[in-house]
């Protein structure tokens, strides 16, 4: 898997009060890239690669999209270049049932069922969009914000803005490069890429 020094990015790390972490969950939901080996399964991907435990994956994601269509057998269901993955707890109601990955509504759902694939042993490296949805991001989330995730520059800085209020009344420390920042500061930043590598990590409150 890429590390950070392969990627053109700026970096941005912040610590922040534990109660802030949700706020970030909408950047998870929305998408954002990793960077990993493609060409391989999306159990291996999720549990090999992205350190997913094979109970959790088994036991909590009950919904797995792959390029918008409902994935039934993580074992058959390659994951290419540029794909993107969308991963889900229960959702409610019957349309929740249908959409189960592997569930009794399965038939029903055909035309939106990802396709068994060929396994490839072409691996490659490259990088996959991933959103993480309701129970799984709540779950999951603030791992891969502490791990750290890439996201569009313009997407970054809107979010910054937007709750500009909220991240300097929770925000513990901030660094833009590795140089320290005041969160004013970083709605006026200078971004140098089009991607931004994000560190979230959290401290309890005093």
């Amino acid at each position: 898997m890429a590390t950070m020094d392969d990627i053109a990015a700026d970096r941005l790390s912040l610590i922040v009060n534990t109660k802030l972490v949700p706020l970030f969950f909408q950047l998870l939901g929305h998408g954002f890239s990793v960077k990993v080996q493609t060409g391989t399964s999306v159990k291996e991907l999720l549990c090999n690669q992205l350190g997913i435990h094979e109970d959790y994956l088994a036991q909590r994601i009950k919904t797995l999209f792959l390029n918008s269509k409902v994935v039934d057998d993580v074992n058959s269901a390659i994951v290419d270049k540029d794909a993107t993955l969308a991963l889900s707890g229960a959702m409610p109601g019957l349309v929740g049932a249908i959409m189960r990955s592997g569930g009794f509504y399965a038939p029903m759902r055909s035309q939106i069922s990802h396709e068994k694939d060929t396994p490839t042993s072409q691996l490659k490296d490259g990088q996959v969009t991933l959103k993480l949805w309701n129970l799984v991001v709540k779950e999951l989330g603030p791992t891969f914000l502490e791990r750290g995730i890439w996201i569009e520059t313009k997407e970054c800085k809107s979010f910054i803005e937007r709750h500009s209020d909220v991240l300097k009344a929770g925000c513990l420390s901030a660094e833009l490069q590795g140089q320290p920042a005041e969160v004013d500061s970083l709605c006026k930043a200078d971004w140098k890429t089009d991607l931004v590598f994000l560190q979230v990590k959290s401290e309890p409150a005093a």
